[in-house]
């Protein structure tokens, strides 16, 4: 699997980022958010984790190794942990970083803003918890095809507990057709598995990799024994449509398994973080599932016409 091209000394270059994420698909930054930040949200919610009985009690929390009671995500036990983690107000601040924030941004050429599901993976060790399976993201978030995701290693996530992986180029494929599968989201895109155009790398906390909507992704199995914790944020152009949500807009991830932010922020600073700005503009949801999804036009400008990524 290739090497992952870090943009890091190209990060104020707007019009060469815009043309890496247009060919590529993704960008990745090395060292984008400072260290002590990011081992500060990792400190408190594996102390939430040790608490839950998810880790060896023979270990240091911080090193996340797995106890017996460490499940997959969704799956049955899994929300107490999950609830207490979504109560984290540090976690959710990590989402608004200027860092973050200004990227977005400058590639979107306007204001942006997070959208309040921020997600935390949780990823025990396999085969006892399947990898989330490669998918576009497109589907789940629909609203602005030019949403960007950022996925953020809370812990190091070398390749062999499960990192994330991107193909590059797979933008230029438009909107894929899935399949069910197992996993967090239970679709798997139509693509190669065994594409040579594969990339990842070995992940440090304070590493950023972002990509467009269209980007094929997916995690790799966890072949260690110990979990492997991540974020996984979402940025959109204030002038773009978002999506409603089926059971009310802007809530947590996994609501309601996981109660409403009215709930989860009880005794924080500040909401800011978690809230939809005013004047955003909604648009209703469609079948995740259906076959045929138009590929809507892109200001990335995505290369269009045949790929040899089919």
């Amino acid at each position: 699997m290739k090497e992952l091209t870090d943009s890091y000394d190209d990060l104020k270059d707007a019009d060469v980022l815009r043309s890496r994420l247009a060919n590529d698909g993704y960008l990745f930054f090395r060292g984008l958010l400072p260290r002590d930040v990011v081992a500060d949200v990792h400190e408190q919610l594996a102390r939430i984790l040790y608490d839950s009985d998810w880790l060896a009690r023979d270990a240091d929390p911080r090193e996340l190794v797995a106890s017996g009671r460490a499940v997959e995500e969704g799956s049955a036990g899994f929300f107490g942990a999950y609830t207490a983690i979504q109560s984290t107000e540090a976690f959710h601040r990590l989402a608004v970083r200027p860092e973050l924030l200004e990227l977005a941004g400058r590639l979107l050429g306007e204001e942006a803003f997070a959208h309040p599901a921020h997600i935390c993976r949780i990823a025990p060790p396999s085969p006892g918890a399947n990898p989330t399976p490669i998918h576009q993201d497109y589907r789940f978030i629909q609203g602005s095809v030019d949403t960007l995701t950022t996925w953020l290693p809370l812990s190091a996530a070398p390749p062999e507990i499960g990192g994330l992986r991107v193909l590059a180029g797979s933008p230029r494929l438009g909107v894929l057709p899935v399949k069910a599968s197992d996993g967090p989201g239970m679709m798997r895109a139509e693509a190669d598995e065994n594409h040579p155009e594969w990339r990842t790398t070995s992940y440090q906390p304070g590493d950023v990799l972002l990509f467009g909507s269209l980007t094929v992704h997916g995690a790799m199995p966890n072949r260690t024994k110990q979990l492997r914790l991540s974020a996984d944020f979402r940025y959109q152009a204030l002038s773009a449509p978002m999506a409603r949500d089926l059971l009310g807009t802007g809530k947590p991830h996994y609501h309601p398994e996981v109660p409403d932010f009215r709930t989860l922020t009880r005794g924080w600073t500040s909401t800011d973080c978690v809230e939809v700005p005013a004047g955003v503009t909604f648009v209703d949801r469609w079948d995740p599932r259906v076959d045929d999804v138009p590929t809507p036009p892109s200001r990335f400008a995505y290369a269009s016409g045949d790929s040899d990524q089919g």
